[in-house]
């Protein structure tokens, strides 16, 4: 599994929708909510990881706050893949029971995170009927030609 392509495709889907959400008339609430527990998702996992979790808000943020949060988390995201792929995070869950995963398992549940959540995006538009940014993987791989 190529994981810096997937670090690509994240980022490249994550601000397409950004951009389209913003760039909507009616800037509903839901589709900037779910952007932004994407990005906030990510660093919570990323803290974690670090052993010094942080993050605990949900806050409105802007277009321009929302693409340099996602901008910055694919640096981490690389970063982590150089540095810590095969590390073991022990930490405790929401439940409090205590849990452990390597890096790699929680970089892959962060993908598929984001998956889930700009696929419940792209539900939201379709059922307004609203033509909405394909951001699969192949149609990523079609339009940056890779």
């Amino acid at each position: 599994m190529d994981l810096l392509r997937l670090i690509d495709q994240s980022e490249w889907a994550n601000l397409q929708w950004v951009e389209f959400v913003y760039s909507q008339p009616d800037l509903e609430i839901r589709p900037r909510e779910l952007l932004i527990h994407t990005m906030d998702g990510e660093r919570v996992w990323f803290e974690r990881i670090e052993g010094q979790p942080r993050t605990t808000t949900n806050s409105p943020l802007s277009q321009a706050e929302l693409v340099r949060g996602f901008k910055e988390n694919t640096a981490t995201f690389r970063t982590l893949i150089d540095t810590r792929l095969e590390d073991v995070v022990h930490f405790r869950r929401d439940s409090g029971e205590e849990y452990h995963a390597p890096v790699v398992d929680i970089l892959i549940h962060l993908f598929t995170h984001g998956y889930h959540h700009r696929g419940q995006l792209a539900a939201h538009y379709a059922r307004s009927g609203v033509k909405y940014p394909n951001t699969d993987h192949i149609n990523f791989l079609r339009v940056n030609k890779l």
